[in-house]
């Protein structure tokens, strides 16, 4: 029986289509720092895809999946560990992944980021991307280290971290960032590393962040004349860096000597320096001040926050003293029923 050319396409066609769809089985081909190396897995067969049972460690190599959404994520539901970088990735939406502890998606092309409630991420790694906007991440409340470096950010809200109570560890190195805004009081009470350096940030204004374990602050390479304050938000600091900036050295003298005083080291000095070296540091005789109403403006806005601190002491305290009042007028009650009990009993006998 002969076929036309016409039927022997259309079989071809269909074959190809059916082996695109079938469910493919991938398996273990090395491993890597205890991870299951899978390699060559294709987004058309992502969906229907079966990979290795029990393996919660795994690593994605030598595929390019431009979208891993709640679709790839489902796919994988005992993974708690998981690496793809260098897969091309430019939309990466985090959705059933309840398991899912860590993430290292790093060396791709994420623009588009965006995350739902609940999960219970601990480690983020997205450096080397194209992210403009992170605001996705505040969700991400259990998170502990947050690696944000080497994206295309510009301009950050503080307050974006501000639910992340557990945050040990945050990168905002290499981006493009010219202001850090922080509408309201933040307190991280974990954070013990910050690096900011690397951007191009003009001021920066620290005296709403209250980072009680911090220990870390890499402020270099930046555009900075001054802070607002002498980092008396960051009482458990032990070595900040301030390389690289255009420090006013009458505001770098002054916040030298605090830093002595607590004993903060600096270790990355200032290579060459077109106006004073102050222990290593450069700084411009005629550098930048502080404006004395932006100052106002800062601290108006901690005390401000500091009168609501204190508005809600007052609130707590009033339901205490109402609570002891109820509690007293119990207690005489208590204490008249007593009474009348023991002289029925002494008129009875």
């Amino acid at each position: 029986m002969q076929i036309s050319a016409k039927k022997l396409i259309s079989l071809v066609t269909l074959a190809t289509l059916l082996q695109a769809t079938a469910a493919i089985e991938y398996r273990c081909i090395d491993r890597h720092k205890n991870y299951c190396v899978v390699k060559n897995v294709t987004a058309e067969a992502f969906p229907s895809s079966v990979f290795p049972a029990n393996e919660t460690s795994l690593l994605i190599q030598n595929s390019t999946i431009t979208n891993f959404s709640e679709q790839q994520f489902q796919q994988l539901p005992t993974v708690e560990n998981l690496m793809i970088h260098h897969l091309k990735i430019e939309q990466l939406q985090l959705g059933k992944c309840d398991q899912l502890r860590t993430l290292f998606a790093s060396y791709n092309h994420i623009s588009e980021l965006e995350a739902v409630e609940g999960l219970h991420l601990r480690n983020l790694d997205l450096y080397q991307n194209l992210l403009t906007n992170i605001s996705a991440v505040r969700v991400l409340t259990e998170l502990e280290q947050l690696y944000l470096n080497d994206n295309l950010l510009e301009v950050l809200e503080m307050d974006t971290f501000a639910e992340m109570k557990s945050l040990k560890i945050l990168t905002l190195h290499r981006n493009q960032l010219t202001a850090i805004d922080t509408q309201q009081a933040i307190n991280l009470p974990s954070l013990e590393s910050l690096f900011i350096q690397h951007n191009k940030l003009i001021y920066l204004d620290t005296g709403l962040w209250k980072m009680p374990a911090l220990k870390t602050l890499d402020l270099g390479d930046n555009d900075l004349a001054f802070l607002f304050t002498f980092l008396e938000e960051f009482p458990s600091l032990r070595a900040v860096e301030l390389y690289e900036n255009d420090w006013n050295c009458a505001w770098l003298s002054k916040i030298m000597d605090r830093l002595v005083a607590r004993g903060i080291q600096h270790a990355q000095a200032d290579r060459s320096c077109e106006g004073a070296l102050m222990a290593d540091i450069c700084c411009l005789i005629e550098g930048a001040s502080p404006d004395p109403m932006m100052l106002l403006i800062s601290r108006t806005a901690l005390v401000d926050d500091l009168n609501d601190q204190l508005g809600n002491q007052r609130q707590k305290m009033e339901s205490l003293k109402e609570a002891q009042r109820k509690q007293t007028h119990k207690y005489d009650e208590m204490q008249r029923k007593i009474e009348r009990m023991e002289a029925f009993c002494r008129d009875e006998l």
